[in-house]
Parts: C-alpha cells; sequence; structure tokens
C-alpha cells in the first residue's frame, strides 16, 4: 500500500520543486500530466500547474512559508510567540473587521518573482487538498482552515523543508482517512546560494568583511538578485543566529507583554532601549525591531518619566540585568561601564539622590533573583559594577578634599592607590581617569588657587610615575609644600589683613612696600607666628589680594548693588584670582554691616 510519493522536478534554470504526495492509500489516486507549458497536477476538482515563468492553481488549499523581513506579518501572529509561518489560504482575505472572508474563487496564478519577493526569499510551498466533503469550496477551505491551520503555522517543518513530515501533519490533522495531500515546495536556486553563502560568512566573523562582501556583491550580479532581496536574505540570516534570535525573540516578547496593558513603563522602555543597544553591538540590524515597534508600539500610550539622558541611559543599562537572554543577562560591556560611571559623576556634581535610590532598587532587585532562581550571573554583573563605583567614590573622596579642604595633602599610600586607580579607569577607556577627576574639576568655580595648584600637580605628578620620571614619595613631598605655602599664606593673610587696612594709604610705592613687608616679616617671626622662613612672593600675593578685595568692597560692589549688574561682579569674580568662597563671605558681611536686602545679593549671585 502506497503511502508517500516523492517528485523532483525542474520549472526552470533557477527554480526547483518538490512534489509530496501522502495518503491512505494513494493506489489508483495519483494524477498527473505533462503540458506544453509545464507540469500539471490535479485531483478532485484540484489542480496545481508549474510553468517555466510560475503556477497556476485553483481548488482548495493555499501557500504556505517561514516568515522572513519582507514578509506581511498580521498582528495576530506576531502576538504569539509560537508562530513561525504564514498561511494564506486561495479564495481568502481580511474584510474591514479584520476577520477572515472565504470565497468560491479560489484559481489564480502567481509569478515566481512574486512568489519570492512576497514570500520566503528561498522557499516556499502550495498545498491542496482532495478530501470527500462535497460542499462548496469556500466552506472546504474554512474547515480546512480550522482543522489544519494552528499545526502549520506552527510546523518546524517548514523552515528545516522536511517535506514528508510537513506533508504528513497537513494529512493527519485532517482526521479523514480517505483525504491525500499535495504539497508543493519551490526553491529560488539562486537565492539559496546567496543565502547559504552569506550564512557562512557571517556565522563564522558575526560581520561581513569587505572581501566577503565582494564575494556576495559579485554573486548578486551573477544570478541577477535585487537589493532589496538581498537586504532581506542578510537580515535574516542575521535573525536566525542563535544569539542573535534571543536579542531579537525577547525583544519581541517584552512589546507582546506590554501589548496586553496597552501601555509601556519606564523600566519596559529602559529594557527595549537596552536590547537596541545590544543589537547595534551584534550588527543586529536596527530594522527588524523598527518593524517590531511600528506593529506593536503605534498605538501604545508610553509613559515616559521626567529625567535626564544620564538616567535614562542608566536605567536601560541597570535594566539589562534582568533580561531573559541568559548571555545578555548582566553582561556590561566597557562602553556600559563608561556610561554607568559618566552618569554617577554627573549625579554627584548635580546632587541627584535619584542615582542611587536606582542603583539600590537594582541591587536589592539582583540579590532577590539570585535567591529565587539561584542565578548568580546576575549579582556577579552588579558586583562587578559596583566595585568600580566604590573606586569613584575612593577616588573622588580623595581628590575632592585635596581640592577643596585647607591644608589637605596626600600620603605615599594615598598616592599609590589613586595611581592604581588611574591604571584600571583608563583600561576602561583611554584617557577616562582625567575625564571622570579633573576635567569638570578644573572647571568649578568655587575651586580654591591653592586647591587648584594641588589639583594640577597632583594629576600631572601621576601621569609622571606612570612614565617613571617621579615617585610617590616626590609627588608626596611636593603636595606638602603647597599644603605648607597654602598654610602660610592664611596664616599671614589673617594676621595682616586689619593693619594693613590702616596704613593702606601709606604703601603708594614700591618701596614703601618692602619696607612694609621687611617690618612685618619681623614682628611676625619675634611672636613665633611662624617660625620658618616666608618665601618673598607670598607677602607680595596677600598685599594685591588685599588690594583687590578693598577696590572691589569701596568701588565694584557699591555699583554692583545699584546697577544690578551681575555680569561685572562674574568678571571680577572670574578674574581677580581671589577665592570664590572668600569674596561672597566679603560680600555676606558687607550687607550685613551695611544693613543692605539679603534678597539683592542672592538675585546677583543667581
Amino acid at each position: 500500500m502506497i503511502r508517500e510519493i516523492k517528485l523532483l522536478g525542474k520549472a526552470n534554470d533557477k527554480v526547483d520543486y518538490y512534489v509530496t504526495i501522502s495518503g491512505a492509500d494513494l493506489s489508483n489516486r495519483y494524477y498527473y500530466e505533462s503540458i506544453p507549458d509545464g507540469d500539471r497536477f490535479f485531483s478532485g476538482g484540484n489542480e496545481f500547474v508549474i510553468t517555466r515563468t510560475g503556477v497556476r492553481y485553483m481548488g482548495t488549499g493555499g501557500h504556505v512559508c517561514q516568515y522572513m523581513f519582507g514578509v506581511d506579518l498580521p498582528l495576530k501572529d506576531l502576538l504569539r510567540k509560537d508562530v513561525s509561518n504564514r498561511l494564506v489560504m486561495f479564495g481568502a482575505y481580511y474584510d474591514k473587521a479584520d476577520s477572515i472572508t472565504f470565497s468560491n474563487t479560489t484559481g489564480g496564478e502567481e509569478t515566481y518573482d512574486r512568489i519570492f519577493l512576497t514570500g520566503n526569499a528561498v522557499s516556499n510551498y502550495f498545498f491542496f487538498v482532495d478530501t470527500a466533503i462535497k460542499t462548496d469550496v469556500k466552506d472546504i477551505q474554512r474547515d480546512l482552515l480550522r482543522r489544519l491551520g494552528k499545526q502549520v503555522k506552527r510546523s518546524e517543518a517548514v523552515g528545516i523543508a522536511d517535506d514528508s513530515r510537513l506533508c504528513r501533519e497537513i494529512f493527519e490533522a485532517l482526521e479523514d482517512p480517505k483525504a491525500f495531500v499535495f504539497l508543493f515546495r519551490l526553491v529560488n536556486l539562486h537565492t539559496r546560494e546567496y543565502f547559504d553563502t552569506f550564512n557562512k560568512m557571517y556565522t563564522e566573523h558575526k560581520q561581513l568583511p569587505s572581501n566577503d562582501q565582494e564575494i556576495l556583491n559579485a554573486l548578486a550580479d551573477l544570478h541577477d538578485i535585487p537589493p532589496y532581496q538581498q537586504e532581506r536574505i542578510k537580515i535574516d540570516g542575521m535573525y536566525k543566529l542563535a544569539e542573535n534570535k534571543k536579542v531579537v525573540d525577547e525583544y519581541k516578547d517584552i512589546l507582546i507583554a506590554v501589548s496586553e496593558t496597552g501601555e509601556v513603563n519606564p523600566s519596559e522602555l529602559a529594557k527595549l532601549s537596552r536590547l537596541r543597544t545590544l543589537s547595534l553591538r551584534l550588527n543586529i540590524p536596527g530594522n527588524l525591531f523598527d518593524t517590531l515597534d511600528e506593529l506593536l508600539l503605534k498605538d501604545m500610550k508610553i509613559i515616559e518619566v521626567e529625567e535626564p539622558e544620564y538616567m535614562r541611559e542608566t536605567r536601560a543599562i541597570l535594566e539589562g540585568f534582568f533580561l531573559k537572554t541568559g548571555e545578555l543577562r548582566g553582561h556590561v560591556s566597557p562602553e556600559d561601564l563608561t556610561k554607568l560611571l559618566k552618569a554617577k559623576q554627573r549625579s554627584m556634581s548635580h546632587r541627584d539622590p535619584a542615582f542611587e535610590s536606582l542603583l539600590l532598587d537594582t541591587v536589592r532587585a539582583c540579590d532577590e533573583h539570585a535567591r529565587d532562581t539561584n542565578d548568580m550571573s546576575v549579582m556577579e554583573g552588579m558586583s562587578y559594577v559596583l566595585t568600580y563605583f566604590d573606586r569613584y567614590d575612593s577616588t573622588a573622596t580623595t581628590i575632592n578634599n585635596l581640592a577643596f579642604m585647607e591644608r589637605s595633602s596626600l600620603s605615599e599610600d594615598s598616592i599609590r592607590s589613586l595611581s592604581g586607580n588611574m591604571d584600571v579607569f583608563d583600561k576602561v577607556k583611554q584617557g577616562f581617569f582625567q575625564e571622570l577627576f579633573f576635567a569638570e574639576l578644573r572647571d568649578n568655580s568655587y575651586l580654591t588657587r591653592y586647591g587648584r595648584k594641588k589639583v594640577e600637580a597632583l594629576y600631572q605628578g601621576l601621569e609622571k610615575i606612570r612614565s617613571g620620571d617621579t615617585t610617590y614619595r616626590a609627588l608626596s613631598g611636593e603636595l606638602n609644600s603647597i599644603n605648607n605655602e597654602e598654610r602660610l599664606y592664611s596664616t599671614i593673610h589673617r594676621y595682616i589683613k586689619e593693619r594693613f587696612r590702616s596704613i593702606y594709604a601709606e604703601l603708594n610705592s614700591k618701596e614703601d612696600q618692602e619696607i612694609f613687608i621687611q617690618d612685618l616679616n619681623r614682628e611676625i617671626q619675634s611672636k613665633g607666628i611662624i617660625k620658618i622662613a616666608v618665601p618673598h612672593h607670598i607677602y607680595e600675593e596677600i598685599i594685591l589680594d588685599i588690594r583687590k578685595e578693598s577696590f572691589y568692597l569701596n568701588n565694584l560692589l557699591p555699583h554692583i548693588i545699584v546697577s544690578r549688574d551681575s555680569r561685572v561682579r562674574e568678571d571680577f569674580l572670574t578674574n581677580s584670582g581671589l577665592d570664590r568662597f572668600y569674596v561672597e563671605e566679603l560680600e555676606r558681611d558687607y550687607f550685613d554691616m551695611n544693613q543692605i536686602d539679603g534678597e539683592i545679593l542672592e538675585e546677583l549671585r543667581a
């Protein structure tokens, strides 16, 4: 008893066809004839004709192909994760209510170019069914879709081109022992060669080197494969690579989940953003995600929170710890680490507690995930990030203390630790240590004169340590020297300020100033205020600074208060060289002493 017949034919130089016929007993039930323009298969009012240019069909049955980029994808199929194939029944169409309507007019014809352009670029199935049911074709078609639609749209046999399995699945779904099935698989030899060549290259390199692209271009020219068809094949090949498919499928799963609620919350939006970022690194084309967005997000309510860009980036990266795809879960690249550390820097400079709050929530969620799933990969990834954050906090605290705390210096051990951290951060990104801890600090308007000197000495010293041109001890000594000079300046400045005001008018010449400095030096030494020799330039700096203070308080500030011209004030602060903190203290004292409304000062500072 014959249960299956398989045939191989050639429609033309580009298209081969495979015919599989299944039934309980095919004896005396197989009908075929060769006609002038091709091969005709027929049975029970059904026929399928394969010509050199295309196919003709009538009766029951339909067209099946595996979904790929460019194939019309109904929303209902997209929302079902297990649907992988497209099924189009002859004579069926969607009406205005998005319901399927059947017609008795099932005949039609398709060219091969259209079949492989609107369907799968490589392989497409057609089938018809000879059944004992005698009724209108439209009713048979409706019944066929009800019986075999679910199975055919989910069948793995379509993707692996297992004709016998697919034909048997259709036959068994009919539950009619007297029926038999004709299955036709059309294969485009040219696009299959292009597809196989691309897959081999892409699987090996995860991208296309220029010489591989040249081979593909030559193959496309040889077979006259249109650019759009080339792009479809490449995208399909990239998607089907296992690690890529996981990313796209997880993206789709998130969209499917949010489609049930009708809105996208910030957490889900962050996950989608994260997956798109990962897709760029994997060379997955954005078209795959754009198509999904267009189908599923177009009518969706997207709930966005008002937050800075660095917080959105942070949220996206941290949500990546909870992606379903194992290879992506907890993965943090150097680029991610750079963004997270810059975000931490910005949150600290803006005094934004939201960053630490988000971080704390993520750590808690990672801990719960590890406890509930016994999967430590997420916690390990989070610990990796937290190690860098700890290094950042330690480094930032040390450098900021040196910059802003009076008389702060560094020991050799502290410098050694900073040097080690410098190497660690610069491995993440070249020059990252300077970018994180020095670039913004140099622009800080509240950085004091001696704070700036120490910061510059520290950075240059760390660079020299790296190149072998200095030592930890030498750099510590240099910072101590600046620190000692700062202490001398502060002590002497406080001592002479009131006295200088009383004799300010007498210092009209260079000689008068020198005599004053000599007398002052003897007085300070004799009283034991300073027990070491004071460099002459420190006295000169103090006298010049006190002159600037006097000029500001007696000339500029009264004018600024009357005119409300904050630009004049800012110009003085920027160019005078006086520390901003100190000038603001002078301003407060001036306003208090003269009983001027403090709101005016706040307005000027704003």
